[in-house]
């Protein structure tokens, strides 16, 4: 896909400021870029080499000629003599050749408020309006901002035209100039290609940091090298840059950027990001701010630029605390009606934020909130759009929102194959989600069928060792534990654990959940002593890493509770279920699914050890709650609904169990009707309860 073409929008900063963003955001909705440069009259040094630069990269400048002057450089043009930067840009691309399109604000336009400037640079202002008034391509007298869009509206066919001419003119012109003095084009052809690709290489940099964050929401990229990989393949494609030309290239002008007298606060903030220094990029984003935040006045996207960043450093640094107070301090600086998409990619960030601090009730509302907005902006078929679509699915999984997690997978990756291609990685993504909203519904047969397919091409794209590989084996092993094909479900996951072991370490998140299926698989197969031993070192390694309140590490207690109920240790089952219930309620709420099993392993562990009355209630609710939450059809219900009769029977309360498994074929019989497979299994667990007679 090309690039949009750039077009510059000229116009004074403090007058023009909404007006401006008016413009470009009907300038992208037309195809094109919108480029500027916020001029406050803060900025140190002469600016016009670059405004110079940016223009010569764009297509065409469409001027807004308000009444302000606005700030000038503090020696008059050699060419143009006394004029001010917003002035200057307009000349300067007419000069160049480029198409300028004045657009005329009328002394009745609701401009930005603003501080009344001197009367001599009013005169001045007021003459270059005249002059300008007899350009044949002036659009004059604009008195709102509904004919303000018409009028750029208008230009559709002229900016057409001047897309389709721009290949032709520089066809032509290189001819001539070859023709003219073949050596010297060469020569400046090659300086102007190593001006170009460091001008690519700083704007990677740039754009480093937001898009690292970017593709590690993905969830199936956790390995840093194939994180690093990733960021720069989407940095090359948006950049139209080799991505091994940024993998090679960009550490170095980072480097070289971190020392450079001439960088600003800003990009060497950057700098330190990309060199992995993620405290000195911190705090280098935060002496940004507050410098931004002294201009006057305040550069209010500056501001939020450098704490967005300071953001994104202090989670890669993993201090998640700090990093939403830098997000919610960016916040307070951002206006939906000044920069839409500001604002929305930093509550994207917000909600990915969230998410990794298992806070996933508010991070679904904020997806919800940015994907509405997208879809406005953008379309719901833009990349962006379906990101957001893409990291909702992971908050909805670990809500238990299963359902819900699986429709909008099947949706997002139907529309990445439509316009990415089926082995796109943002496809493979999103196989992943629908194969894990499969087996969380225990829907283990179509689950291993995709995870197959995942490994068949992660191998054949990457290899059999790479990160994504090794994260496709993993899933793949889990539906084939669900199906208890344990034979090939753990030797599966030993392999997975050496690898993740190889590339991660001990105590990598992946490392540990690869454990831990593995104790699921032993528990599953009755080798309870190795099981519980995977399970408390896991736990041990996760409350030294994300805490004893995370999510991770309460589902990883609610299985060892599990084991223990399994294995007939039922005091010790009571003890860790009553630990976790209240957490895990304050964390993923009360009917999520670990909640809701932590429950239903109480309820084992106190008929295991006869304690019938407590038990009875919580027996009854829970499998009450599971139906009406996971669904009478899935293998929780199930499984803990036998469970429970089978304890209660074995105590010889039978009429109790029966009572039990009646309730629970009633339940699914109202939702899924009698017939139904679920309905049936039990219906005969309610009959096989029944005495012999």
């Amino acid at each position: 896909m090309s690039p949009r073409p750039p077009i510059f929008i000229s116009a004074v900063s403090r007058e023009l400021h909404s007006a401006r963003q008016l413009v470009a955001n009907t300038l992208t909705f037309l195809g094109y870029e919108p480029v500027w440069q916020d001029i406050f009259g803060t900025e140190s040094g002469d600016l016009r080499a670059l405004l110079r630069q940016k223009i010569d990269h764009c297509k065409g400048v469409v001027q807004l000629v308000g009444q302000c002057y606005g700030e000038e450089p503090s020696a008059a043009d050699e060419r143009f003599g006394r004029v001010s930067y917003t002035q200057y840009e307009a000349l300067y691309a007419r000069e160049r050749g480029k198409k300028v399109w004045y657009l005329f604000m009328d002394e009745h336009f609701p401009s930005d408020a603003c501080e009344g400037e001197p009367q001599e640079v009013r005169e001045l202002q007021s003459s270059y309006r005249n002059r300008l008034r007899s350009d044949a391509h002036v659009f004059h007298h604009l008195t709102s901002a509904e004919g303000l869009e018409a009028s750029v509206l208008k230009l559709r066919d002229d900016l057409t035209r001047l897309r389709r001419g721009v290949q032709r003119w520089a066809i032509g012109v290189a001819a001539l100039l070859i023709l003219i003095a073949g050596l010297i084009v060469w020569q400046l052809h090659s300086q102007a290609q190593m001006n170009s690709e460091m001008s690519k290489l700083r704007q990677a940099l740039m754009k480093y940091p937001q898009m690292e964050a970017r593709v590690r929401g993905s969830r199936s990229e956790t390995d840093p090298k194939a994180i690093e990989e990733r960021t720069y393949a989407q940095l090359g494609n948006q950049l139209a840059v080799d991505p091994k030309t940024l993998r090679e290239k960009v550490p170095q002008v980072a480097e070289e950027l971190r020392r450079g007298p001439d960088a600003s606060i800003y990009e060497r903030a950057n700098a330190n990001y990309v060199a992995k220094d993620y405290a000195q990029a911190e705090r280098l984003a935060l002496q940004a701010a507050s410098k931004a935040e002294d201009m006057k006045p305040p550069n209010a996207k500056q501001i939020v630029e450098a704490l967005e960043l300071a953001g994104l450093s202090a989670q890669a640094a993993i201090r998640y605390e700090q990093a939403m107070e830098h997000f919610r301090l960016a916040e307070k600086f951002t206006n939906r009606s000044r920069d839409l998409q500001q604002w929305v990619t930093l509550q994207h960030e917000i909600a990915n934020l969230l998410v990794v601090e298992g806070k996933y009730a508010e991070a679904q509302a904020l997806f919800r909130s940015v994907i509405e907005l997208r879809s406005g902006a953008l379309g719901p078929e833009h990349p962006d759009t379906l990101d957001s679509r893409h990291r909702l699915i992971y908050a909805l999984t670990r809500q238990s929102k299963y359902s819900e997690a699986e429709a909008e997978a099947r949706q997002v990756l139907q529309l990445r194959e439509k316009i990415l291609g089926s082995e796109s990685p943002e496809t493979l993504d999103s196989r992943y989600s629908l194969a894990d909203a499969l087996v969380d519904q225990s829907k283990y047969t179509e689950g291993e069928m995709l995870y197959r397919q995942l490994v068949q091409t992660e191998e054949k794209l990457l290899g059999p060792e790479h990160p994504r590989t090794i994260v496709a084996r993993l899933g793949l092993a889990t539906a084939l534990s669900g199906q208890g094909k344990s034979a090939e479900a753990e030797p599966l996951y030993r392999e997975v654990i050496k690898l993740d072991e190889k590339v991660y370490g001990g105590n990598h998140p992946n490392t540990l959940i690869a454990r831990q299926n593995l104790a699921t698989a032993l528990q599953a197969d009755g080798n309870y002593g190795e099981a519980e031993a995977q399970y408390r070192d896991v736990i041990s390694r996760q409350e030294k890493q994300v805490g004893a309140g995370h999510p991770d590490t309460l589902i990883s207690r609610n299985n060892l509770a599990e084991l223990l109920c399994d294995a007939g240790k039922y005091a010790e089952a009571e003890q860790e279920c009553r630990q976790i219930i209240r957490p895990e309620e304050n964390a993923l709420g009360p009917e999520n699914r670990t909640t809701l099993n932590t429950r239903g392993n109480l309820a084992v562990a106190l008929l295991g050890q006869g304690k019938f009355d407590e038990a009875k209630m919580e027996c009854r609710d829970v499998l009450q709650q599971m139906g009406r939450v996971l669904g009478f059809e899935h293998s929780d219900t199930l499984a803990y609904t036998v469970k429970l009769t089978t304890m209660l029977a074995r105590q010889n309360k039978v009429e109790e169990a029966i009572e039990l498994a009646r309730g629970a074929a009633e339940g699914a019989r109202n939702v899924l009707g009698w017939s139904n497979p679920a309905t049936q299994k039990y219906a005969k667990l309610a009959q096989d309860l029944q005495p012999a007679h």
